[in-house]
């Protein structure tokens, strides 16, 4: 298969960050000794573009919560990012992705600050309100909501009008903490 299929099944995955084992089922290569030569073969033509060590895109802009997710594993997108995006939150977090998983970390790569906060295992793992857009795991509103209280009690919120109240405190039970509760069910009846 001539490289220029390997760029287009790239391009036809629809994702923009690729780590290496990413790259090598998209292509069906198991021999990772030649996973390596095609990748570096297409970082010298230019057809791939080293975003980090082990990640790649085809293109020189790819989507930063998709970055967010392939940095680090597992790691969810939450927190300022989505409270930013879904206006409950007015301070611009545009450059900064900030996530949750299995540890703290502080990274930038390309100009972008990727923020990692650790959560127990057990809330990280659960799937309520976390959700799978376009290869990017994100999660809700009120997740993100819930994951902040968690992680900064007391926090403010700009925009308290429209969130799920019911979703809230569903959401809220997963952080298995009695103060993180407290302040949803408060922020519930304002």
């Amino acid at each position: 298969m001539g490289d220029v299929n390997y760029l287009k099944r790239l391009i036809d995955s629809g994702g923009s960050v690729f780590r290496v084992d990413d790259l090598g089922k998209i292509w069906g290569i198991k021999d990772n000794n030649y996973l390596r030569v095609l990748i570096s073969r297409m970082l010298k033509r230019e057809d791939l573009v080293a975003i980090s060590r082990g990640l790649y895109s085809y293109k020189n802009e790819w989507n930063l919560w998709e970055l967010g997710n392939k940095y680090k594993r597992p790691s969810y997108i939450s927190l300022e990012s989505v409270l930013f995006k879904e206006g409950v939150i007015f301070q611009d977090y545009s450059r900064t992705v900030t996530c949750v998983s299995n540890n703290s970390l502080r990274k930038s790569i390309a100009g972008v600050d990727l923020v990692y906060s650790k959560i127990r295992e057990e809330i990280l793992t659960n799937p309520l309100g976390i959700v799978n857009e376009k290869g990017v795991v994100r999660a809700t509103r009120e997740r993100a909501i819930g994951d902040m209280i968690y992680l900064s009690p007391n926090f403010y919120f700009d925009n308290q009008d429209w969130w799920d109240k019911e979703m809230l405190l569903k959401i809220g039970r997963i952080y298995n903490n009695k103060r993180v509760e407290k302040e949803l069910v408060k922020l519930c009846l304002t």
